[in-house]
């Protein structure tokens, strides 16, 4: 039967951080992070004396989140792309056994048997 291929060390940390990262948890981090960022930046007043700075540098930071998001979307696509031609390909398999199987069994009925009757 099928048995699904075993992944690579680089293959299951991708496939682990798109899971997380493809989180709902994820995402509300993320937003609490980011509100979090912008309350203190207008709260404190930190050493910046422009505050819109500290949204360009957040602006950067989720940048370098999603450009680093690309690859990993695709790495753990490419591994189910794999696994379900492996799967495709067992199925196949057992379609194409099984029609033999069939075949085999009408021949053996029409033979023991004889042709059907309709009448």
């Amino acid at each position: 039967m099928f048995a699904e291929p075993m992944a690579d060390r680089a293959e299951t940390v991708a496939s682990k951080v798109a899971d997380a990262v493809g989180s709902w948890w994820f995402l509300l981090v993320l937003i609490m992070v980011g509100s979090g960022w912008i309350v203190v930046n207008l709260v404190v007043e930190p050493l910046q004396p422009d505050p819109s700075a500290m949204l360009g540098y957040l602006g950067t930071a989720l940048t370098a989140v999603t450009a680093l998001y690309g690859p990993l979307i695709l790495l753990a696509q490419r591994r189910s792309a794999a696994r379900d031609r492996a799967r495709d390909r067992e199925a196949l398999l057992v379609a194409t056994r099984t029609e033999g199987d069939l075949h085999a069994i009408l021949e053996r009925l029409r033979t023991e048997v004889g042709p059907p009757d309709r009448s």
